[in-house]
């Protein structure tokens, strides 16, 4: 599947906190932030809109 005109690539949370040693490590992290960054290789080299989204809070103890 290539990417159109009309789409845009939304990353979310693709943060250190759910990688290995993180504070909230995930299985399967690494393949999908291997996966992400191809995406993201390709919207950039075809110019297409990318949106990061990463969760940050000011209350104490949120992650």
């Amino acid at each position: 599947m290539s990417p159109t005109p009309q789409d845009v690539l939304l990353l979310i949370d693709v943060q250190n906190d759910y990688f290995p040693g993180g504070t909230m490590e995930l299985e399967g992290q690494d393949a999908a932030a291997a996966n992400c960054a191809r995406l993201l290789a390709r919207f950039r080299e075809r110019e297409l809109p990318v949106v990061h989204i990463r969760h940050e809070s000011i209350r104490p103890g949120s992650t």
